[in-house]
């Protein structure tokens, strides 16, 4: 598994994901300029701040999600023999990428877990090298290799 790879379909999933968000917002501004042409009263006032919160939320995640693209943009693709932002950290357990929490991702050469360096697992594995252990939910894992 190469780390360019996954970065690459991390871009790829992250725009994707945009493009949804994006596009959540655009029906969100549709829906609250039709509700502003029916009924007033208490009733529209509550559609249009429900409308409005949602838009507040989508946004959010839009610029997360534009924070987790520039994240990656800055990774160097140089491999790292101290596990820290970057790291693509293959264990006996399973495969994890340190940079940004995105959760699970299957591709055709593994499942890897994107995580970062704040999330408990990701706390315990900065800062290791290759052939050291660390204990996560008493489970003993050991550093096979940092790419």
């Amino acid at each position: 598994m190469l780390k360019k790879e996954l970065i690459q379909e991390l871009k790829e999933r992250l725009n994707k994901r945009l493009e949804q968000l994006r596009e959540t917002k655009a029906g969100l501004i549709e829906s609250r300029e039709s509700d502003g042409k029916s009924s007033a009263g208490d009733k529209y006032e509550t559609g249009v701040e429900m409308i409005q919160q949602e838009m507040e939320r989508t946004q959010g995640q839009i610029d997360q999600t534009e924070k987790q693209k520039e994240v990656l943009s800055r990774i160097s693709l140089t491999p790292n023999t101290i596990i820290g932002d970057g790291s693509l950290v293959l264990t006996d357990k399973a495969s994890y990428f340190i940079g940004i929490p995105f959760g699970e991702l299957k591709l055709a050469t593994g499942n890897v877990y994107c995580i970062s360096t704040a999330s408990p697992i990701g706390e315990l594995l900065t800062g290791a090298q290759v052939g050291e252990t660390v204990t996560f939910r008493d489970q003993v894992i050991k550093i096979v290799e940092i790419k």
